[in-house]
């Protein structure tokens, strides 16, 4: 007889519902103490069958967060909408290795001495390293939002500073996928090589056209198991207990290896085992994110202690 209610609230459009069906199939194969259901949001039927959870002790994960619906018991995990920088104020807040960092506003004037010869600016909202450019560190000035042209989204939200860190002669970054903070996958960006190399972090001005953004169209893209990376991610999602996956992103300085956290995409659209992105990752570059670490098991250990010891 089932104890505890587990509730897996999913975006068909995502994919990430049909893991967690094979993901809850493992569940109850496991933990016949824990009932799974795997909710569509979009469902009319959705909201009745949440209804019917209130009888016993539930944790609900919500992959997609329910903006017209509100679980009538247990415990919920929801993913949060934040800018950068809320974001990066609560991984300095916890502790963790985040490249110094300002907003830049009206009175803002870098010290190369205190920065280096050149820092990163972008959009405290943005995706995808859209306008993230690399820029002389004493020429950074501030621009009023409606100097931005109009599909920019400087018009819209502040814009940050952010320290450069040099990840090699081209650009490399990584991310790991983590779910209930455990890594489900995790990968190694390479910019392109058909760009100029920067041969430091002073070697912008011989490198014309040189890129700063590893995941940009064209890079290529591999497997990583560098375990401190791993660890890294572990450690970020422990300061985010109530967010269910997240997609830590992460770059190693060249000369001396310390890794630094760039973002954690805490809105859950980073979920990349069965997803368009992530299947066309695999199929193009031969890899397979299932069998990296043996997600659907790890999602499946991790929700039945989560359920054990969250479920109300």
């Amino acid at each position: 007889m089932p104890q505890f209610n587990l509730a897996f609230y999913c975006y068909p459009r995502k994919e990430a519902i049909e893991d967690f069906r094979r993901a809850g199939a493992l569940i109850e194969a496991r933990a016949p103490d824990i009932m799974v259901r795997v909710l569509s949001t979009a469902s009319a039927l959705t909201m009745l069958r949440t209804t019917t959870l209130a009888g016993r002790p539930t944790l609900s994960i919500e992959m997609d967060r329910l903006k017209w619906l509100k679980p009538l018991r247990g415990t919920r995990l929801v993913h949060q909408r934040m800018g950068k920088i809320v974001e990066l104020s609560a991984l300095d807040a916890a502790g963790l290795p985040v490249p110094r960092w300002t907003e830049i506003v009206p009175e803002t004037n870098l010290d190369p001495a205190a920065w280096g010869p050149y820092v990163v600016v972008k959009p405290s909202r943005g995706k995808q390293g859209a306008f993230v450019r690399i820029t002389k560190t004493g020429r950074v000035r501030y621009i009023a939002p409606v100097d931005y042209p109009q599909d920019h989204p400087g018009r819209r939200a502040p814009m940050i500073a952010q320290q450069y860190v040099h990840t090699g002669p081209w650009p490399t970054a990584y991310r790991v996928l983590s779910y209930l903070g455990r890594p489900l996958a995790a990968i190694r960006y390479e910019g392109r090589r058909d760009l100029s190399p920067v041969s430091g972090p002073s070697g912008f001005r011989s490198a014309p056209g040189a890129s700063i953004v590893a995941s940009a169209k064209g890079c290529s893209i591999g497997l990583a198991a560098d375990q401190d990376v791993l660890d890294l991610a572990v450690r970020t999602h422990a300061a985010f207990p109530t967010i269910p996956s997240l997609g830590v992103d992460i770059l190693r300085d060249a000369a001396t290896g310390e890794l630094f956290l760039i973002e954690i995409n805490p809105v859950g659209d980073s979920w990349m085992l069965c997803g368009h992105a992530g299947r066309n990752i695999q199929e193009q570059f031969g890899l397979d994110f299932y069998e990296q670490f043996g997600a659907l098991d790890i999602i499946a250990e991790a929700s039945i202690e989560a359920t054990r010891r969250l479920a109300v």
